[in-house]
């Protein structure tokens, strides 16, 4: 019996072509269905006719024992492939996917990793790249998109375009025959495969067959090729052990813009001529409630931005589209003049409008949805649950999310966050991390990619559970950690996501390390985290007296090791020494500890008294003595005078005088006896002195900003010996001053 076989070239991501498809498919009514897609896939293909699936969504297939290895078929609400499964399952007709097996790809990627590969770029003759071009400029247009979207996406296309279609790919692939393309034998098994598999349904007879592919392979799918011709081609392709599911997608993802081979210019119009030509029937596109609607969701999205945008502007918009494709000989207006007419009437003309237009109307932020009874991972499937629970939606743009921990829910949230970074999901980022001015609140940035997808996958290895799989990868990394700041931002980590035991565990093996270290940069770089979580950490259940002796044990640690940790340093070792001992002090602040705060002064007075310990570093222990109150105004003035001195070299005075003043700028512009400090020391130098300690006050005085150097130039004019108050506008009646400002001005950098 011969068998009919219906063979529908298609765009992957096109309105148009899965409208004409819809229309095609009623009027042949196929009795089996075939679809360009993984194989693997078939046994999901049910689940398409689900209302609970809602596009855009994608076929993930991955390496089972290697999940990084995995590739995404993706499918839009206007994908003629996902149009086809759901006419196929809600009419029971049987659905199976043709192309090549994704195993076979897989299993070729896991032989030569990407650090194989070379990177040398990859000639592709231009026809065979980009075949709409050269059917557009056949046509007199200067844009293959802008083309194809004109005479078929947005045109109320008939089952006839199909044969259209056919024909001009037919006349494409024989003027590319022989030319440069690298995929050549890969699409020849492709195409082999997918002949195979439409004879086999032919030859079980159960009616006619409709195949859905894209437009390119449909010439190749024509050709009477013997099928031992074809089996010989896809004999002996080796297969990896592959797993399959479906997974949430983004319009984002869709967009050309994102990489994606097969994706559109613009998803979020396409997703609106579909509405459009769906809300018509067969009839054409309606123009004026396409082009009012378009522009009545910009304005709109400007107006939710807090940019005022009247019903004039729109109505304005709308028919300067519609005259825009008049002028530019278009039956409908497309993209660009929808884009043309929004930037010069409802944005006015500037860019940033149109910046949120093109991201969220013409891109598009939709996440899809998964049916909950798909088969997922049981990974995927607690943390939907979760998302579900705290009624948090994956969003495809960057949202903020402020939480308040005081509430129950707020503290759920935070913890899921903390324990998905943990297991290397960073759906959620924190949001100035220990910026907050509370210990209630935090901010988040949450934006979902379609990623993520495999990194669940991935982490599957740790657990079935966020938590479990979260606890099981915290005591991983600290049974393997060898670095000690490292440890510490584990426990920090562990501490926030609500993981008590992993916590206690990173805290032990921390311990321990500590206590056999030499080395006191790392013990350094240690205890801030932790004594943030001390002090930031009050909404959550945090073991205090095991943190406190923490902090004890490294803060001990250091104060012992720090005089000779600050020998023979380099001037960047110096730096980051510098800066080391400036974060620890402000933590040990915070910490409130008497006794600590003790030996850390006591720490800090031997290395200033230390000769061979960096010069910067010294005028860092120097400063941090007098904030404290360790050192009195006179004995500071001293130690100034005598790290400054002629007999000093000049490079050392420079570095000491940059450890000295450096760090918060504020601090010198409120510490008004530190101020006088540096004032009085100043005038009583020798011109010969000052000129020579000139460049490295004005190197020291360079990590103030300009507000702050021009406040030190207010207070430089209050009479020496007077009252130092806070600084307020220059208005001094000081012959003596006004002969030192230009010099003044030189040593702040203001001379400019």
């Amino acid at each position: 019996m011969t068998v009919q076989v219906e063979i529908f070239g298609v765009r992957h991501h096109g309105p148009g072509s899965a409208h004409a498809l819809e229309r095609a498919l009623d009027a042949l009514d196929p009795a089996v269905v075939l679809i360009e897609g993984p194989p693997e896939a078939d046994g999901l293909v049910a689940l398409a006719g689900s209302e609970a699936m809602r596009p855009p969504l994608a076929l993930l297939i991955y390496a089972t024992d290697e999940p990084a290895v995995a590739s995404f078929v993706p499918f839009a609400e206007f994908s003629p492939e996902w149009l086809a499964m759901r006419w196929a399952v809600r009419r029971g007709r049987p659905v199976r996917f043709i192309d090549l097996p994704y195993a076979v790809g897989i299993a070729e990627r896991l032989r030569a990793p990407e650090a194989d590969v070379s990177p040398e770029p990859v000639e592709i003759d231009p026809l065979v790249r980009d075949p709409l071009s050269a059917l557009a400029e056949a046509a007199g247009w200067d844009d293959g998109e802008a083309w194809w979207n004109a005479v078929v996406e947005q045109a109320a296309s008939a089952p006839a375009v199909f044969d259209a279609v056919e024909t001009a790919m037919t006349a494409l692939r024989a003027a590319a025959e022989g030319r440069a393309d690298p995929n050549a034998e890969r699409e020849a098994k492709r195409e082999a495969w997918m002949r195979l598999a439409i004879a086999e349904a032919a030859q079980a007879g159960e009616g006619p067959i409709a195949v859905v592919v894209g437009a390119w392979h449909v010439p190749a799918l024509r050709q009477k090729v013997p099928l031992g011709q074809d089996r010989s081609l896809v004999r002996g392709l080796s297969r990896a052990k592959t797993s399959a599911t479906w997974t949430p997608w983004t319009d984002a993802k869709l967009a050309a813009a994102s990489g994606y081979g097969a994706g559109v210019v613009s998803p979020g119009w396409y997703g609106a001529v579909w509405r459009e030509l769906r809300r018509g029937g067969g009839e054409p596109l309606d123009l004026r409630r396409l082009t009012a609607d378009w522009q009545s969701r910009a304005a709109g999205l400007l107006r939710e931005a807090g940019t005022p945008v009247s019903t004039a502007s729109v109505i304005e918009a709308a028919r300067l589209a519609e005259s825009l494709a008049a002028l530019r000989d278009r039956q409908v207006p497309g993209l660009q003049e929808m884009r043309d007419a929004s930037l010069a009437v409802i944005c006015g003309g500037e860019p940033a409008p149109l910046a949120l237009i093109e991201a969220r109307l013409i891109i598009g932020t939709r996440v899809g949805e998964v049916d909950p009874d798909a088969p997922q991972t049981p990974l995927q499937a607690d943390l939907s649950r979760q998302q579900r629970r705290l009624r948090l939606k994956p969003e495809a743009l960057a949202l903020e999310a402020a939480l308040d921990l005081r509430t129950e829910a707020g503290l759920d949230k935070s913890i899921l966050f903390n324990r998905l970074a943990l297991i290397g999901i960073h759906w959620a980022k924190p949001l100035d991390p220990g910026g907050s001015r509370g210990t209630f609140r935090e901010r988040w940035v949450l934006e979902w990619t379609p990623g993520l997808s495999i990194a669940l996958v991935e982490a599957l290895v740790w657990g079935t559970t966020v938590a479990d799989a979260a606890a099981a990868r915290a005591l991983a990394q600290a049974r393997d950690s060898r670095d000690l700041a490292t440890l510490s931002e584990l426990v920090r980590q562990c501490l926030l996501a609500g993981l008590q035991e992993a916590a206690e565990q990173a805290m032990d093996r921390l311990q321990a390390m500590a206590v056999d270290s030499v080395d006191v940069a790392p013990l350094m770089d240690a205890a801030p985290p932790l004594v943030q979580v001390l002090r930031y950490g009050a909404a959550r259940e945090v073991p205090e007296a095991p943190l406190r002796r923490l902090v004890h044990t490294l803060t001990e640690q250091i104060c012992v090791g720090l005089a000779v940790a600050s020998r023979s340093l380099d001037a960047d070792a110096a730096a980051a020494m510098n800066q080391r001992i400036l974060i620890f002090d402000r933590a040990l602040t915070l910490f409130e500890d008497e006794v600590l705060a003790g030996d850390w002064m006591a720490a800090l007075a031997r290395v200033l008294a230390d000769s061979q310990a960096a010069a910067m570093v010294r005028g860092a222990a120097a400063r941090r003595l007098h904030e404290r109150g360790a050192a009195p105004a006179a004995e500071t003035a001293r130690t100034l005078s005598l790290a400054l001195s002629p007999a000093q070299p000049a490079p050392e005075a420079a570095a000491w005088l940059e450890g000295f003043l450096g760090g918060d700028g504020e601090l010198l512009l409120h510490d008004h006896a530190l101020f006088a400090v540096i004032d009085d020391f100043v005038v009583g130098l020798p011109v010969e002195s000052f000129e020579l300690l000139l460049p490295a006050f004005r190197r020291a005085f360079s990590g103030l900003d300009s507000y702050q150097r021009r406040r030190l130039l207010d207070l430089s004019g209050t009479p020496s010996g007077a009252a130092r108050p806070a600084p307020t506008p220059m208005a001094v009646d000081n012959p003596a001053f006004d002969r030192s400002l230009p010099l003044l001005k030189l040593i702040l950098g203001l001379d400019a």
